[in-house]
């Protein structure tokens, strides 16, 4: 029995685990749903300007996470009869599902700026609605138990729907140009409101509906305490520092680095095709897909034998021998080694979500022992929030670094050779790069199995003394 286990029921039956699963890929499409029909629908099709179009798929997501902590704050003090979460989880993923319905519904014969006008709004409006059940629904994974390595299963469970969502999305548009739908433009409106009204509001409801809040009565007697004193306490955390600067650090490092790839399969791989290099792009995603799906078995199990810090080292250390392989990988004639490719260095983007989402669930607990208030909305908003700003600052460096190294796009297969080779040492550095700093970070990171034992005896004690105190105040109110 782990030494970390808990006097309560610690896991989570896999009926639940399932629903929590379809919750996450709800959280999937409601992120990934616009960029993968608004690229080919809006710019391709419609023909607004790709620049401004990807401004209004991007501006909204990052100002609708600053809108995170608080959300996750009204989700920690919400005590309605239902729960915290469950009110968040039962109306808000519907009236974002209508939102993302409606930017599809967009009049074909408007003017492209208006139509982007149109697709401006709503979007704001979508990342505000989503923004609002996204970090409950987190919460509830970080509250599904208390259990300090059945935490690591839960989030690899749900990180399974994670890469299903990974597999299955490229599919989307080309379902929606099928004849049968009788055009793109109506084809596009029936899938967007299939994946409104399925994907996103029936899935995410599903949670609330299905699973029980472990946490719900206790938190009936915790004091408040203002959003930005909260959020300066969780930020003094000296291990949530730590996870904080690792997700900052492979997001940003990783996403950029990554950002190049599709430009070296193209350009120096082969020579300016791009419908040879987009084949080949396809390749690769659906092979870090299904290695992302072994890899969060293997993650799992791993980190129940030798610790969850342990673990991260294994990945990392992966990663760099993954990354100086990209050199090598990356040439002409190569095409079926980007296989081992995302063997070697899908783990890391794993990680992020099964071992450093388990690894905050455990210092949210730390956080109550510490300051007696439990906030798992601050915590979960925080990470959202470092997460989205990390990939937008990635996004954004890769485009001028492009510019700085003299891609030009109109050159086509005609491109310089210091350009080529800087897009290869980016892939590489970048790649490599992220682990290292990230194995230093983690270093002062000290909360182990045997110490989570501690915390989670004292919580159990406490829980059992509430319990006690507040039975003994319903008799003497009898």
């Amino acid at each position: 029995m782990s030494q970390a286990q808990n006097s309560e029921t610690p896991h989570l039956a896999l009926p639940q685990k399932f629903v929590l699963g379809l919750g996450f890929l709800a959280m999937f499409f409601s992120t990934q749903g616009i960029t993968i029909l608004a690229v080919p629908f809006y710019q391709m099709t419609l023909g607004v300007d790709p620049f401004l179009l990807g401004l209004a798929m991007k501006v909204p997501v990052i100002l609708a996470s600053c809108f995170g902590p608080a959300i996750g704050q009204m989700s920690d003090r919400c005590q309605s009869r239902f729960g915290r979460r469950r009110p968040f989880l039962m109306v808000f993923p519907w009236l974002a599902g209508i939102v993302f319905g409606s930017i599809w519904m967009v009049p074909s014969d408007w003017q492209t700026s208006n139509q982007l006008i149109y697709f401006a709004c709503l979007t704001m409006l979508y990342y505000l609605l989503t923004t609002c059940w996204t970090v409950p629904m987190k919460c509830l994974a970080y509250e599904a138990s208390q259990d300090f390595h059945e935490r690591t299963s839960v989030m690899a469970f749900v990180a399974y729907f994670f890469k299903f969502g990974a597999l299955v999305y490229h599919w989307v548009f080309p379902l929606a140009k099928l004849s049968v739908f009788g055009g793109v433009l109506i084809g596009v409106r029936w899938v967007g409101w299939g994946i409104a009204l399925i994907c996103i509001g029936l899935f995410a409801m599903l949670p609330a509906l299905l699973i029980k809040e472990r946490h719900y009565e206790k938190e009936k007697f915790r004091q408040e305490m203002p959003l930005l004193a909260s959020l300066k306490q969780v930020a003094k955390i000296t291990n949530m520092q730590i996870m904080m600067a690792l997700i900052v650090c492979q997001m940003t490092l990783g996403v950029y680095a990554a950002s190049m790839d599709y430009y070296v399969l193209v350009y120096y791989m082969h020579n300016g095709d791009i419908g040879t290099g987009a084949t080949w792009k396809g390749v690769l995603s659906t092979s870090y897909a299904l290695a992302g799906i072994a890899s969060v078995a293997v993650i799992t199990v791993l980190s129940q034998k030798i610790g969850k810090k342990a673990t991260l080292y294994v990945i990392y250390g992966l990663t760099v021998l993954g990354g100086l392989c990209k050199w090598f990988i990356y040439q002409p004639g190569h095409e079926w080694l980007l296989v081992l490719d995302a063997i070697l260095c899908c783990s890391m983007w794993s990680a992020v979500g099964v071992l450093a989402s388990s690894m905050i669930a455990d210092l949210i607990d730390e956080d109550e022992v510490k300051n007696n208030i439990r906030r798992e909305g601050i915590f979960a908003s925080v990470q959202n929030w470092l997460i989205q700003i990390s990939i937008a600052t990635a996004i954004i460096l890769s485009g001028l670094t492009l510019n700085l190294i003299g891609f030009d796009a109109q050159a086509g297969a005609n491109q310089s050779e210091s350009a080529l080779t800087w897009m290869r040492v980016i892939l590489v550095a970048g790649t490599c790069l992220a682990p290292i700093l990230s194995a230093l970070l983690l270093r002062k990171y000290d909360l182990n199995e045997a110490k989570y034992a501690t915390i989670r005896a004292t919580l159990d004690q406490k829980s059992t003394l509430e319990k006690q105190n507040s039975a003994q105040t319903q008799t003497q109110s009898t």
